[in-house]
């Protein structure tokens, strides 16, 4: 991997850990998502003119992949509104390969090498790690799945395991920014059923206030900034191999750990930081063992 690709995929990682980091300092974080998803439909409308004609199935990709995007922005924001930065952030992105090397193990027939194996073991010490605020808990069994939060976390994995599953497939037949635009187009629709309830309809109009202007141009830099590190990303993908871009990826879990505990006053302090890096070597062990 070159010097550049690496520098992308680092920038890639810090605007995605930071995207995440405005969602959780929000007030209500489901609406919150939605009008930043309202600034991405805005800005991201040109991509249009580049779709093409896709094939039906891939027009079914998308609609599928829009639809469980919804529902994992629904998961994470709620375990957002129940945990840490530090706390959810790395459970959530790093239990998502372990969910991919299930589905690989079960469906495909694949078998971890012996690095892949020493990497799945780090990542799990690493996700029981960084629930827990001091070292000195580790003697109680499963404590950190206790925490709603923790659990919140582990479906949002899941569905990352899966939608990234299908958007793989479903780039196959639609451009790579066309097929994020659209597929998120449809997550805004779907999530746009909150105007239909009288309690949502209110939070939704709250999150913009006090000041409209000030609301809508922070929904605006965290829809750049996701949709930024899903451009770097690619242009990474055009310059590396793809079994060198995914786990260098999942250093961003080391960057929002950092955010949580520096800039948010979260707990678990350095045992939180380190409990993420260990997260990141097993998602790079994975990888390379694959």
């Amino acid at each position: 991997m070159t010097l550049f690709s690496l520098g992308l995929l680092f920038l890639a990682a810090v605007l995605h850990a930071l995207s995440n980091a405005l969602i959780k300092l929000s007030r209500d974080k489901l609406a919150f998502t939605w009008w930043m998803l309202t600034a991405w439909v805005i800005i991201g409308f040109p991509l249009i003119l580049f779709v093409g004609q896709p094939l039906p199935i891939g027009w079914l990709l998308i609609l599928v992949s829009g639809l469980i995007e919804a529902v994992y922005f629904i998961t994470l924001t709620r375990a957002y509104a129940l945990g840490d930065l530090s706390q959810v952030y790395p459970l959530a992105r790093g239990s998502a390969p372990l969910f991919v090397l299930l589905w690989a193990l079960i469906f495909l027939g694949e078998r971890p090498t012996p690095i892949g194996v020493v990497g799945i073991l780090i990542v799990v010490i690493g996700l029981y790690l960084v629930n827990l605020s001091a070292l000195s808990e580790w003697k109680r069994p499963l404590l950190s799945f206790r925490s709603p939060a923790a659990r919140w976390a582990v479906i949002t994995g899941l569905l990352i395991s899966i939608y990234s599953a299908i958007d793989k497939v479903g780039m196959r037949y639609v451009d790579p920014l066309p097929y994020l635009y659209l597929f998120l187009f449809v997550t805004w629709i779907a999530l746009a059923a909150q105007w239909l309830n009288p309690d949502r309809r209110l939070a939704l109009r709250a999150e913009l206030k006090p000041d409209v202007k000030r609301s809508l141009l922070k929904a605006t830099v965290v829809a750049l900034s996701g949709s930024g590190a899903y451009a770097l990303v690619l242009a990474a993908l055009r310059l590396s191999p793809v079994s060198y871009v995914s786990p260098v990826r999942e250093l961003s879990v080391v960057f929002g750990a950092w955010i949580g505990v520096r800039f948010m006053g979260e707990p678990g302090g350095r045992l939180r930081i380190f409990a993420a890096m260990m997260v990141a070597l097993g998602v790079i062990l994975i990888a390379l063992g694959g």
